[in-house]
């Protein structure tokens, strides 16, 4: 490598993920149970509109930096804020990065959860900040699912601590925060003087129990809310996320997303505007179809000698115990290649989501139809010759 063309300290600080190095072995035919992506086009509405643009002279100029006032008002109407608290972003990733490098510093700690989203510890680390994970609450028999553990991020708040980042619902566990224990949380950190970012982006996928928003839930608004449209309205490649958070926070970060990308997508904004429009008729035909998947993979679980099968209220993730196999593999990674190696299915390790993810397997049920009874016989298969 060219010395003049080193990649810096920030550049470094980006680990790999288990997730890419995994998929890097898939084939053609490899069912996927590993990539966070429906497999469903995007929603009717927005597909109409598109059609009915089609024979208009096209252009696309920069928007404002924040959005157009139209997008911004559509996004707060369904936020349930004012439009200068709304920013609209390329996605929640890059939301996340705005959060992270606009309001850290080298030296400041941030806490991420674990099990959690690589994302967050890499770009805390490419700001020159410290991650500190925080374990969420492993199932217990009186509590199936995966929970937040108020105690735990306590345990871990130094006077370095800068943000703590929240990800509900959950990717990997598919948990779902409960009320109490997440204003519990956010009133702590308002004594404590210290922010929050919420990734919510899996907030239309509830199954059990009721979803609120730390927005809702926080007392003094001191932190962000991110999400978009990718995961309910399946425009993942459109980029199209927002932040939500005080007026003043977003203005003054605004500069920094400006000049990592000017302003997100114009056509994108343009079917945010008709996509939340008509938000609750679309998700009530996603959730009957992911639904629907959620509970055959579930009756496939338990049918395998998985025992019960894992909680996940919500999200389109399960987060699998593995443990009683890892006398043969020693690993979840282990195990995840052989699956690929021997049956062509792809799921993700726990490991790759932090330590507290070691004997789990991530499994995301979005692919449905004839590849999802599949891969979930191949997965059987697996399981019992092993």
């Amino acid at each position: 490598m060219s010395p003049l063309l080193r990649p810096s300290k920030r550049a470094q600080a980006i680990e790999p993920t288990l997730i890419r190095a995994l998929r890097a072995g898939m084939g053609p035919e490899t069912i996927d149970f590993g990539l966070g992506q429906t497999d469903l086009a995007v929603t009717e509405a927005v597909r109409r509109d598109l059609c009915a643009r089609h024979d208009e002279p096209v252009r696309a100029p920069y928007t404002p930096n924040a959005g157009t006032p139209a997008a911004r008002r559509a996004v707060a109407d369904h936020v349930g804020v004012e439009p200068d608290q709304i920013m609209l972003t390329c996605g929640v990733q890059e939301g996340l990065a705005v959060a992270i490098l606009g309001l850290c510093d080298p030296g400041d700690e941030v806490l991420v959860p674990d099990p959690g989203f690589p994302a967050y510890a890499n770009l805390v680390r490419a700001a020159g900040a410290s991650p500190v994970p925080y374990p969420l609450a492993a199932p217990t028999v009186e509590r199936p699912g995966w929970g937040l553990d108020v105690a735990a991020v306590e345990e871990r708040l130094s006077d370095a601590a800068r943000l703590v980042i929240l990800n509900n619902p959950s990717n990997p566990t598919g948990s779902v925060h409960g009320e109490a224990n997440l204003r519990a949380l956010l009133s702590l950190l308002s004594q404590r003087q210290i922010g929050w970012v919420s990734d919510e982006i899996y907030e239309d996928y509830v199954w059990e129990g009721q979803f609120i928003s730390a927005l809702q839930a926080s007392d003094d608004g001191e932190g962000i809310v991110l999400s978009g449209l990718s995961k309910s309205h399946h425009m993942m490649g459109w980029r199209l996320g927002w932040m939500a958070g005080p007026s003043e926070t977003l203005r003054a970060l605004t500069p920094l997303h400006q000049h990592l990308v000017t302003c997100a997508p114009l056509p994108a904004q343009q079917a945010a505007v008709i996509a939340l429009a008509n938000h609750d008729q679309a998700m009530a035909q996603t959730r009957a179809e992911i639904g629907g998947r959620r509970r055959q993979v579930l009756e496939a679980l338990g049918d395998v000698g998985l025992g019960s099968p894992p909680r996940s209220a919500g999200a389109f993730y399960l987060f699998v115990d593995v443990r009683p196999w890892l006398s043969k593999f020693g690993t979840t990674r282990a195990m995840a290649e052989r699956l690929l190696e021997e049956e062509d299915v792809m799921v993700i390790p726990g490991e790759g989501f932090g330590a507290s993810g070691l004997g789990h397997l991530r499994l995301a049920y979005t692919i449905g139809g004839e590849q999802l009874s599949e891969g979930l016989g191949r997965l059987r298969k697996f399981l019992m010759r092993h």
